[in-house]
């Protein structure tokens, strides 16, 4: 929140919409004593502050107490009009702007926000301090006062770091329902489940289990699939894909060591640059025999982008976010295959990533990335 000063800079002049305020309060309440009085669209608090000692004229001390008193009267005529914040400040909607108008309202006094200006500080005689400030009445209608922009984004980032950092990824997918990152909403959907489609059935295990559990889950087993190749020998990417990259896929036997081999085998290729249909291949083999290899499916995504396959890039984005879900990292590669599939949504991804990683410990390819987005 900004200091009081600097909100003080910005507000109206003496002059305001053609009524000089001065004038104005001369001709209307110079002589009234201590209280507040509207007229012509304003409010003035008026403070007739009576000398603290024997002495002849007014002067720091009285000005300091009528400054006191002057707050008091503010706070207490926001209290009697029931003056709060405008909710409407806030551009997005849901969720994250109920709680962001919420953690703004605890954290802030409504009053720090009403723009108001002194007009007289001055002995007037008869050792009285006259103490005026004028504000613009409009500022105390019901739910009028706008928050600054800056505190909605402070709060706003705030809010999605805790949840990411408290793994509330319920939370996590609402609030990017409010900012409408569809993408990533369903994907922290999909974590918050702590569903998972078990993939592993053509190695002989329990057929009994399996139809068990597909009973339940028809959505994940309605159908069978055609694999995507040779090498999709547990419709693992045909099931992914079928599911738009968000499905929580696991195996139901551990070959992590083989997944491995296969991926570092892509990877020998990826970083020499060469055999993108090799390390498409090796990379199928590694996520069939183990579908929660996650570095196999961020390759996976960063082939697809290099060989214009997008909408697949897409979907092995969204299966490393999946694995990852507290990484910031993992949205940057959802990042760059939304920009080939979807740019108003990766316009919006780039804004809310210059945002949280001001804040939040990225890896410098992540920052490189952001820096360089178009």
């Amino acid at each position: 929140m900004k200091p009081i000063v600097i909100i003080l800079a910005l507000i109206f002049s003496q002059t305001v919409l053609g009524v000089d305020v001065r004038t104005l309060y001369m001709e209307k309440f110079s002589a009234s004593n201590t209280g507040v009085y509207e007229d012509n669209g304003f409010l003035y608090f008026v403070v007739k502050q009576q000398c603290l000692s024997d002495k002849k004229y007014s002067g720091t001390d009285e000005s300091k107490a009528a400054e006191l008193l002057f707050y008091e009267m503010l706070a207490n005529e926001l209290r009697q009009r029931n003056v709060s914040f405008n909710q409407s400040s806030i551009e997005f909607d849901g969720a994250l702007r109920e709680d962001v108008f919420n953690n703004i309202s605890k954290k802030y006094d409504a009053k720090s926000l009403v723009r108001h200006q002194l007009l007289f500080d001055r002995d007037a005689g008869h050792c009285v301090r006259e103490y005026v400030q004028v504000s613009d009445a409009k500022q105390f209608e019901k739910n009028q006062i706008k928050i600054p922009l800056s505190d909605i984004e402070k709060s706003k980032i705030e809010l999605l770091s805790q949840a990411l950092t408290e793994n509330n990824y319920s939370l996590l997918s609402s609030y990017f329902t409010s900012l409408n990152l569809n993408q990533l909403s369903s994907i922290y959907r999909e974590v918050d489940k702590q569903f998972v489609y078990p993939f592993g059935i053509r190695f002989g295990d329990d057929l009994n289990r399996f139809n068990s559990y597909c009973a339940e889950e028809v959505k994940y087993c309605s159908s069978e699939l055609a694999v995507l190749s040779q090498y999709d020998f547990n419709a693992v990417l045909s099931k992914v894909f079928n599911e738009k990259g968000v499905v929580n896929a696991i195996s139901l036997y551990d070959n992590q060591y083989v997944s491995d081999h296969y991926y570092l085998k892509a990877k020998s290729n990826f970083d020499k640059g060469i055999y993108p249909e090799k390390i498409v291949s090796y990379l199928t083999v590694a996520i069939n025999l183990q579908p929660s290899n996650k570095e196999a499916w961020k390759m996976l995504a960063s082939i697809y982008r290099a060989t214009g396959e997008y909408t697949l890039s897409l979907y092995a984005s969204s299966q490393y976010i999946l694995l990852t879900p507290s990484s910031v990292d993992s949205w940057v590669h959802l990042m760059k295959s939304l920009a080939l599939t979807n740019k108003t949504q990766a316009d919006k991804l780039h804004e809310l990533l210059v945002a949280i990683t001001k804040n939040t410990n990225v890896s410098p390819w992540a920052n490189e990335q952001i820096k360089e987005y178009l």
